[in-house]
């Protein structure tokens, strides 16, 4: 009788990178289990011959999770938010550091025998004011005491169909009048495509496991923010001209933008871009 395919847990697997791995997954025969707090997302994804969907508020939680990882060969952790919500579920403490606690114990109860851990470049730098990536390094730090084989995957800025980075500039762009105010305009970043990521986790995935091993994604340019905004400018046939704006000024749009509801630049995103 042959042995059932592997089963390969992503929490967090409604993400960007999540629907792509997991698609990628189905395609190459294994068996795959999204765990989300919004089910609604991944809808579209329930065609996948191997897919299993748990979806639940409180799926994180340590009396769900551990259940929800059962059987898994590998468990990816791909949960993460790039803004802070004023819910409790919405903060990079519990989201970042809690979720990973839970996860690692779910992972260790349950004999899970792999877990990668994707994360971000800059979550090594030391004493950084960016609460995003300082919840990351504590999370890193979790992974790294743990009992588990593990591999910590830092990508850099992630671009491709549908992402949230790129797509949030194309759309500040079409409704620019004219002129761009760009905070933090000189950082430098090396955006990499979501194949390559994709490609890099399917590895880990697939061959014998390093074990405890950290692996720095990034794109093969570096690029500044101003140098990226304007090519997104003319892919989209959005004219405008781009005002960098000092260092000053950045800081105090992020502390000011950060009071809407839904805003689009905060005060920890420019501790982030300057880390």
């Amino acid at each position: 009788m042959p042995r059932p395919a592997p089963l390969i847990v992503l929490a967090g697997g409604s993400g960007f990178v999540g629907r792509h791995l997991a698609t990628r997954l189905a395609a190459g025969g294994y068996r795959i289990r999204i765990l989300t707090r919004d089910g609604a997302r991944v809808r579209d994804l329930r065609v996948l011959p191997t897919l299993e969907i748990l979806a639940h508020p409180a799926i994180y939680h340590p009396d769900r999770v551990t259940q929800a990882v059962s059987g898994a060969q590998t468990l990816v952790n791909l949960v993460g938010v790039l803004h802070e919500g004023r819910r409790h579920d919405r903060r990079f403490e519990w989201t970042h550091v809690g979720i990973t606690r839970n996860l690692l114990a779910a992972a260790e109860g349950s004999r899970v025998r792999h877990f990668i851990q994707v994360s971000a470049l800059g979550s090594e730098t030391p004493r950084t004011r960016s609460r995003y990536l300082a919840s990351k390094a504590r999370a890193e730090a979790l992974v790294q005491s743990s009992g588990l084989d593990w591999a910590l995957v830092r990508p850099s800025v992630i671009y491709g169909p549908d992402d949230d980075f790129l797509m949030r500039f194309a759309n500040l762009l079409r409704f620019a009048p004219g002129i761009f105010p760009l905070t933090c305009p000189d950082t430098e970043l090396a955006p990499v495509d979501i194949e390559d990521i994709v490609k890099a986790l399917m590895t880990l995935i697939g061959k014998p496991f390093p074990s405890r091993a950290i692996y720095r994604l990034d794109g093969p340019e570096v690029w500044t923010l101003r140098e990226i905004v304007k090519t997104i400018a003319g892919l989209i046939e959005a004219p405008c001209r781009i005002v960098g704006l000092p260092d000053w000024i950045s800081w105090l749009m992020g502390a000011l933008l950060e009071k809407m509801p839904h805003p689009p630049f905060t005060l920890d995103n420019y501790r982030t871009l300057k880390a």
